[in-house]
């Protein structure tokens, strides 16, 4: 079966998921057997559940599912492309291992009176900034150097 019709199919069963709860909605019928808990939490509790099963739905596709998928017909199409993704990947990396490996970890005075944390958590914190300040390091060389070479060429 193609991608496009999967996910025309996938859509589609979506689709009508979400109008059936919105139907429900709409009529005030609610999936609970205990009054009680249908007085506390009525149809917004379902409502919720479907927009987070929606968004890990779309975030697993849009992350995991689609760029395997080209990776794989990148590789039967033309493999000696794929060399130039896994370099890519593996700047990436070599990013966050870096950036990882400059984080600190210590606490400070702002992580000791206002948030309960532990020096893992911290660490990880300090890694994802890290991170960023790198990647936005070299973002402005690139176009500096771009900038450069168009001037001289």
């Amino acid at each position: 079966m193609q991608l496009r019709k999967i996910l025309g199919i996938l859509t589609i069963v979506l689709f009508l998921v979400t109008a059936v709860i919105v139907v429900m909605f709409y009529l005030n019928v609610v999936p609970l057997s205990n009054p009680e808990e249908q007085m506390a939490h009525g149809i917004t509790d379902t409502f919720m559940w479907w927009a987070y099963i929606l968004f890990f739905v779309c975030a697993i596709l849009a992350f995991l599912v689609f760029p395997l998928w080209g990776f794989v017909q990148q590789i039967i199409d033309n493999p000696k492309s794929v060399v130039k993704t896994l370099v890519v990947v593996a700047a990436v990396a070599l990013v966050y291992i870096v950036a990882y490996a400059l984080a600190d970890g210590s606490f400070s005075s702002i992580t000791d009176t206002l948030v309960e944390t532990n020096e893992t958590e911290l660490k990880w914190s300090g890694a994802g900034l890290n991170a960023l300040y790198i990647s936005l390091g070299i973002a402005v060389l690139a176009v500096i150097y771009a900038e450069v070479a168009k001037k001289l060429n």
